[in-house]
């Protein structure tokens, strides 16, 4: 410990509830709504100290304005320091922090992020009371709070500002509750947050967007209270929560004040809520604030009615479904009935494919069919048949759409249907925005509270839309929609310039078709006051559109605040895209990097690369005894346990004495997961994403390194080789097994099956719990310590027969002989072999 550190109690919460790596436990003997600490000891502690969130949400036309409140209390005798992750909009500039202490109130200075950090450990090590705001994706946030006193309330207040999305006729207002699962690919390389994920080389952070999930039949909540205040400025014509119930106070046809009639309800699903106006009091506008020299505008141009044209083209309709564990039950139900209408309803010239994918991609064709009675009756059974488990592989359901070009002579169309539960999200948006060509994607978010973020982004790296299927969405409405959509753009090739005013750094810079009747949003600066036009030109229909808009830049607007902040993210999410993967990878572009921390740090906006900090100095903490406890989240509504973490998986929160477990750790063995530890959900990209547990690592200590993969495995094997005389094996198989060290790096499933197929005289088929062996052969995954073309030399040397690599190149899936596989673990580079379930 640092010399001069008051030592801490470290809770880790996500949503205003924690994510740490096992060291707590729920007890369900608390009920629902009890939540009780498990001390390491095994002794029962007092409970979570989030005790309350408040949302504020003021909207004025196409602007909202939120303020979220996280209330802590201190239950404890000592002083506490809290770590929490929560979702907030994907779309929001974060603009404010406060934190209020007893009377005291600090706001927060915007600081580069390891600048932010460095003040903040040091006012903590001093016995100040400090708290730390970091942006881990637009999306997920992390929360420190150090040195709470025992008894006392603190009180982070953050504020930001978005527009609202609006499309024909009505807006909407999203406020995200949770934060899914996330699937995280890539090889463990240490761990740096409290999350149940180890950090990966292909997701960095992502033991700090992993929390860990509450047990079954409890719950990790606190109470929750939400009130949106609308000023439509036209009349509000019906409104409607999609999934929560609410009071409704309307002062006039323009006005109304909606609250969240629940406020003890279980924030494990998102708060929708939709309000249609009267559709044709909308109009073109431009919304501007300047003081002093600089000015922000944010211009919005409706576009033309659509035209639907008399003769539809013919299409290549690509139909993509995650069918990954995430997804089981209901998720992937309104999928399929959403799919099922659009198969049943293609128009008669088109060409039609199904891409299924989890641990691997398939595809139900060797390529785009045409639209027959006969095809499409296989493609119903072939959706039917569909099943949810395994992980959410991503990047291989993509690189499969893409890997051969779309036909000349008619648009390809990608519908991509999943919830987005993966850590490597700017992977999976380059990847879409490197490998589509001409194609339009349109990805479709099957749930209550899915990752708006990939999904909003892959829509624009595609060149389609986004849309939300909810699990009490009619699916056959959203088909019909989708159709419309496709039928024909409202509007392309989309120009804007302007004519006797000067704008500067006009963002979006590029704009793609517009495929909904949506408004044209720009953000813009300018210097000096002025009137003039700003012109937006396009084809509707194939025919030439220009429609011209007269505005004056004030020299003075002290209202709309909000617009210099919503520029500023859109100049930081304008630079992103120039480099998704360096920023996934933690290795952006330098000036890249340093253009966004300026644009950030002028206009006090959170980014990756900045974060806000708020230090108390006028009180100093007592010592207390350092310890580390994990409270875990809500599984998103409508989501599977048992698709996520397996039937008999350890409890999210639980810990054992010899290690700490990971998310789908389902004994105390070491044994592969996904998603650093998440077994249901699936990677943008790679398929290697493999955790180990480390043996004997303290209970609320970081594992700060991990095991080489070699030695971990052996572990496990000579345990198993000592385990007691009831399990099925034998003396004689253990001692085999344990004299051969190239077994070692075989998944337990495939030692068993290697065992059985020895045993029964080596049959051509044959079943060994979910591992199938078919003409001899066996599926497998293999990962690797080394890439290069001598590698995978000898991997085919070794009768290894490759289906599909990684991105990376850490990560192989191909069949082999199950005789082969001794050869195929000896190679020095493979560093572990998992079978791949029959039926995936």
């Amino acid at each position: 410990m640092k010399k001069g550190r008051i030592p801490t109690l470290i809770i880790a919460m996500l949503v205003g509830l924690t994510g740490a790596v096992g060291a707590a436990e729920l007890s369900a003997a608390g009920g629902q709504g009890s939540l009780t600490i498990i001390e390491p000891d095994g002794s029962q502690g007092t409970g979570c100290p989030l005790e309350h969130t408040l949302v504020k949400a003021e909207i004025s036309g196409f602007m909202a304005r939120v303020e979220v409140t996280q209330t802590f209390t201190n239950p404890r005798k000592e002083k506490i320091e809290a770590v929490y992750t929560f979702p907030l909009s994907s779309n929001g500039a974060v603009d404010d922090m406060v934190m209020r202490v007893g009377d005291r109130i600090v706001r927060g200075a915007i600081k580069r992020r390891e600048e932010a950090r460095r003040i903040y450990e040091r006012a903590r090590d001093r016995g100040y009371t400090a708290s730390l705001l970091d942006q881990e994706r637009p999306n997920i946030f992390t929360q420190s709070v150090a040195n709470i006193m025992p008894g006392e309330k603190v009180k982070i207040t953050i504020r930001y500002g978005e527009l609202l999305p609006y499309e024909d006729g009505a807006f909407t207002f999203v406020f995200p509750m949770v934060v899914g699962p996330r699937f995280i690919p890539g090889q463990p390389v240490g761990k740096q947050g409290t999350g149940r994920a180890a950090d990966t080389d292909a997701v960095p952070d992502a033991s700090r967007i992993t929390p860990p999930v509450a047990e079954k039949g409890s719950r990790a909540g606190h109470d929750i209270d939400l009130t949106v205040s609308i000023d439509a400025g036209v009349p509000v014509l019906k409104f409607d929560s999609k999934l929560h119930q609410v009071e409704i106070e309307r002062s006039s046809p323009q006005r109304a004040v909606v609250s969240l009639k629940n406020k003890k309800e279980i924030p494990n699903r998102d708060f929708v809520l939709q309000y249609t106006v009267a559709g044709e009091e909308i109009r073109s506008g431009v919304l501007t604030h300047k003081e002093k020299e600089q000015g922000y505008a944010t211009i919005i141009m409706i576009p033309p009615k659509r035209v639907v044209p008399e003769e539809i083209a013919p299409k290549e309709m690509i139909f993509v479904i995650d069918c990954s564990g995430s997804q089981r039950g209901r998720p992937l139900e309104k999928a399929k009935e959403t799919m099922k209408y659009v198969i049943e309803n293609m128009n008669a010239g088109d060409t039609f494919n199904i891409i299924d994918f989890n641990s691997g991609a398939r595809a139900l064709f060797e390529s785009p069919k045409e639209n027959s009675a006969e095809n499409r009756a296989k493609a119903l059974k072939y959706l039917n048949a569909l099943e949810a488990r395994g992980g959410t592989w991503m990047g291989p359901a993509i690189e499969t759409v893409c890997r051969n070009p779309a036909p000349k002579n008619r648009l390809r169309i990608v519908t991509f249907m999943t919830d987005g539960y993966v850590g490597n999200d700017f992977e999976i948006i380059s990847l879409v925005k490197r490998l589509r060509g001409k194609s339009r994607w349109f990805p479709f978010g099957t749930g209550n509270s899915v990752n708006r973020f990939l999904l909003d982004n892959m829509a624009k790296a595609g060149g389609g839309e986004v849309e939300y299927i909810l699990l009490n969405s009619p699916g056959e409405e959203t088909a019909k929609k989708f159709y419309k959509r496709i039928a024909s753009p409202v509007l392309t090739d989309i120009t804007v310039s302007s004519e006797g005013i000067k704008l500067e750094e006009v963002f979006p810079e590029a704009v793609s078709d517009l495929w909904e009747q949506k408004p044209l949003i720009f953000k813009a600066r300018y210097e000096k006051a002025c009137k003039g036009t700003v012109v937006i030109k396009g084809f509707a229909s194939g025919k030439p559109f220009e429609r011209h808009l007269d505005v004056t830049m004030p020299e003075q607007e002290h209202a709309n605040s909000g617009i210099a902040s919503i520029w500023a993210r859109a100049k930081v999410d304008e630079l992103m895209q120039t480099d998704w993967m360096g920023v996934q990878r933690g290795t952006p572009k330098p000036e890249i990097k340093e253009e966004i921390i300026k644009t950030a740090l002028a206009h006090r906006i959170m980014t990756q690369f900045t974060s806000f900090v708020a230090v108390e100095e006028t009180v100093v903490t007592v010592a207390g005894k350092p310890v580390r406890i994990a409270v875990p989240v809500e599984m998103p509504d409508g989501v599977s346990r048992e698709g996520v973490f397996g039937t008999d998986a350890a409890p999210m929160g639980a810990h054992s004495r010899k290690s700490v477990r990971g998310v789908y750790m389902k004994s105390n063995s070491v044994r592969p997961r996904r998603h650093a530890g998440r077994p249901g959900s699936s990677p943008t990209g790679t398929p290697g994403g493999w955790e180990f547990s480390m043996r004997g690592a303290p209970v609320g200590r970081s594992v700060d390194a991990m095991k080489p993969a070699e030695e971990a495995i052996l572990t496990e094997t000579e345990e198993k080789a000592e385990a007691s005389a009831d399990e099925s094996t034998d003396l004689e198989d253990r001692s085999k097994l344990k004299a051969s060290a190239a077994l070692h790096k075989l998944s337990r499933d495939l030692q068993a099956l290697v065992r059985a197929y020895g045993e029964k005289g080596k049959p051509s088929e044959l079943t060994v719990g979910k591992l199938k062996v078919v003409e001899g052969k066996i599926t497998v995954q293999v990962m690797l310590g080394g890439t290069g073309e001598e590698v995978f030399k000898k991997l085919k040397d070794a009768g290894l027969e490759v289906q599909f690599r990684a991105v990376a190149g850490k990560s192989v899936v191909g069949t082999i002989s199950v005789g082969h596989l001794e050869e195929l673990a000896r190679i020095p580079e493979v560093q572990f072999v998992k079978g791949v379930e029959a039926g995936l």
